[in-house]
């Protein structure tokens, strides 16, 4: 943090938070073995199979630690959870540090601490780090005008967080289409390709465009998921038009059977 402020590099809004956290999905063929094997790969939230990595960007884009990847079904939260030594490490106040007038969120819980921002998935972090995050939705009605522009304002600070996965994603294609390698690599294939974008974020800053491409490329899961519902559907209306015509089929030639006479019946 005292370099940050040496450099006029803090966060514009929350000038106390060091750094800002999310996780990047990336789909990943299906497991092979039972449904009991492959269902930890599947994400409910984004509705395939996939792989996380935990990512946390200083305020001036560069990627400041990251986590080993993680099975899709894993939420968020958790994936920090495990993670939480090396989150109240790194957002540690040195002991000059703690000298810096500070009145930021959550100061009064954790005054040892710098804050990290956060979205929505990570509630209940704020027990462990002083974690920043926009405020949810009562269950009985809206957010007030208050906690609306609170919530923009986070938000307006994190992005950052996806400006640097949009970069990552506009380099290396494989850091977003569908990983058809073993897991087994994909933890060295991610931090090199995490690695090369600081290198190229130090050269060229993160730009608006860069969390457009990331948008892009959530919009593109989104489509991915349809289309296969879409041929899920169809396989389904196949299968039940084709019981149906063999049931068709099966009644027309029991009806249509002529019942054997024997020639010594009478008539």
């Amino acid at each position: 943090m005292s370099e940050l402020r040496a450099n006029n590099g803090c966060f514009v809004i929350y000038p106390y938070a060091l750094y800002a956290t999310d996780v990047k999905f990336q789909p990943s063929e299906r497991p092979a073995g039972r449904h009991g094997e492959a269902k930890p790969y599947f994400s409910a939230k984004h509705k395939m199979y996939g792989l996380k990595i935990e990512a946390s960007v200083s305020p001036q884009g560069l990627l400041v630690d990251m986590s080993d990847a993680h099975r899709g079904a894993v939420a968020d939260l958790t994936i920090m959870r495990s993670r939480m030594e090396q989150h109240q490490q790194a957002l540690k106040k040195t002991d000059q540090e703690l000298n810096i007038l500070d009145h930021g969120e959550q100061v009064d819980s954790h005054p040892s601490m710098w804050a990290a921002l956060v979205d929505k998935g990570y509630y209940g972090a704020m027990a462990d780090i002083r974690a920043i995050h926009p405020k949810k939705n009562t269950p009985r009605g809206m957010l007030d005008a208050e906690d609306v522009v609170r919530n923009r304002r986070v938000s307006s600070d994190r992005v950052i967080v996806e400006n640097f996965f949009g970069r990552v994603c506009s380099l290396w294609k494989v850091s977003y289409v569908t990983f058809t390698w073993s897991p087994k690599f994909y933890d060295n294939i991610q931090q090199l390709t995490f690695a090369l974008t600081n290198y190229h974020i130090s050269l060229m800053p993160l730009r608006e465009a860069d969390r457009l491409w990331y948008r892009s490329v959530l919009a593109r899961y989104e489509s991915m998921v349809s289309a296969m519902a879409a041929k899920r559907a169809e396989s389904q209306r196949n299968s039940r038009l084709r019981r149906t015509q063999r049931l068709a089929l099966s009644r027309s030639r029991f009806h249509g059977a002529q019942p054997f006479l024997s020639q010594f019946a009478s008539p």
